[in-house]
């Protein structure tokens, strides 16, 4: 058992995200629970028979030859952007990937797919700016759509993109991606704070303009929103707009990951307790018009290990040929002690895989030491392995914690259909900090609680 329980208002949030179990119960439930071993059955026969139940399937560590669910190209670490947040040190002098070495790895993919009997064939794009390499898209996206019809697959093709490119450009990511993930950071005053181009200009006309061109194809559109001290505040607004005008599939609300460029730019994350208040507003005014509007870490319909690709056996190929578990540089990695290099592919074709790193980077699903004991555990598992759950990371929570907590405890109380109870915690700092803070969740029957 995987249980767990959080304060709200005198009472307890039980969880058991393994089967998918919640319950609010007065503190004495909870003291029957877990300080006695002989009237339990008696007093909560329901309960126990919730919890006594085994889970139907126990997320874990993946075993044996790599199964990619998706295979990365990152075309170019160039971008034509010069975003105020961004630690990617991206120039426009940035090296693009080489088409023979782009055109190797969907092949790869391909014939992977069809060796492991899957019916898609799955490729994602990265930057920098993917498009900034054009030439290398344009040809990776047409080998992959040819290779799925040769072979009877569907292609699934996605890129991660800023939406700073002609109409033309744009119009062709329409076509020709099932999802694009695209980058708006709400009003044109924030986004031209945050994200400009080189020469100083804001960008918010032309991906405002993209926007508009993706609403009208066919393609999955997904914007992505950078959460900072500046515009969140904003975020029900966002998504109102944004589901008026653009009428995307899903808004992706991430609060932003600090740099030294943030800093440098006056950028700060938003105050973790006012970024779940407002994104659970934006989240219910996005469901009133039919849109999915989501908080990564907070994902609570299946338990999961990993909440990135690291762990997930996802392989990215970098403009170097090397391959890797992450699409974020290598600089990165080695800066929190990680190395994340899976093999190399080159030109020709011939991919090198190196099962020992394979492992290696598998084991890092293992949760860091403040993670066991969070209720979060199964759900946000433990949010970016480079950014946030590095080997020797804080056993503190941060902020990043503190708005996973407090979101995924009112998600499950509006699964209980207890909304309005979810917005009076979020009114009240107290209680969030009560909830946010406690330093271990874990519900052990047989043993004593705190009064």
């Amino acid at each position: 058992m995987s249980a767990f329980a959080v304060p709200i208002f005198g009472r307890r949030l039980m969880y058991e995200p393994l089967l998918k179990f919640s319950a609010l119960v007065n503190n004495a439930a909870v003291r029957e629970l877990v300080g006695t071993r002989t009237s339990i059955a008696e007093g909560m026969p329901e309960l126990i028979s919730a919890l006594a139940e085994a889970p139907a399937e126990i997320p874990q560590q993946r075993q044996g030859a790599l199964a990619p669910r998706f295979f990365g190209l990152v075309t170019t670490r160039a971008c034509n952007l010069n975003c105020a947040y961004c630690g990617f040190g991206a120039s426009p002098q940035s090296e693009s990937m080489n088409l023979s070495l782009a055109v190797s790895g969907v092949d790869w993919m391909a014939a992977h797919a069809v060796e492991s009997g899957r019916d898609t064939l799955d490729v994602h794009f990265f930057g920098g700016e993917p498009l900034s390499a054009f030439e290398v898209v344009e040809v990776a996206v047409h080998r992959a759509r040819a290779l799925a019809a040769h072979h009877k697959l569907k292609p699934q093709l996605e890129v991660a993109t800023n939406g700073a490119y002609s109409e033309n450009r744009a119009r062709f990511v329409g076509d020709y991606f099932q999802t694009v993930v695209l980058s708006l950071d709400g009003f044109e005053k924030s986004h031209n704070r945050h994200r400009f181009s080189n020469v100083g200009r804001g960008s918010f006309q032309v991906v405002s303009r993209t926007a508009h061109i993706l609403r009208e194809s066919q393609t999955k559109m997904c914007l992505r929103v950078c959460v900072a001290d500046d515009n969140v505040d904003q975020l029900p607004e966002v998504a109102a707009w944004f589901c008026e005008e653009f009428q995307p599939s899903t808004i992706d609300f991430e609060a932003l990951q600090p740099t030294p460029e943030s800093e440098r730019a006056g950028l700060r994350p938003p105050d973790p307790y006012l970024f779940a208040d407002r994104y659970i507003s934006a989240r219910r005014i996005a469901l009133e018009h039919g849109v999915e509007a989501v908080y990564a870490a907070s994902l609570i319909d299946e338990p999961r290990l990993t909440f990135c690709p690291v762990g997930n056996d996802a392989l990215i190929l970098h403009p170097n040929g090397r391959l890797s578990a992450c699409y974020l540089s290598e600089r990165d990695w080695l800066s929190r002690g990680l190395d994340l290099s899976m093999g190399e592919l080159s030109a020709d074709g011939t991919m090198k895989l190196d099962p020992r790193a394979i492992e290696r980077v598998r084991r890092l699903v293992e949760p860091q030491s403040r993670c066991r004991s969070c209720f979060c555990r199964w759900t946000c598992a433990g949010g970016c392995r480079v950014n946030h759950t590095y080997p020797g990371c804080p056993e503190t929570y941060d902020d990043f914690c503190i708005q996973t907590r407090v979101i995924t405890a009112c998600l499950l109380l509006k699964e209980l259909d207890l909304e309005s109870l979810a917005d009076e915690l979020l009114k009240n700092r107290p209680a969030m900090e009560e909830l946010a803070l406690q330093s271990d969740d874990r519900l052990l029957i047989g043993e004593a609680i705190n009064e």
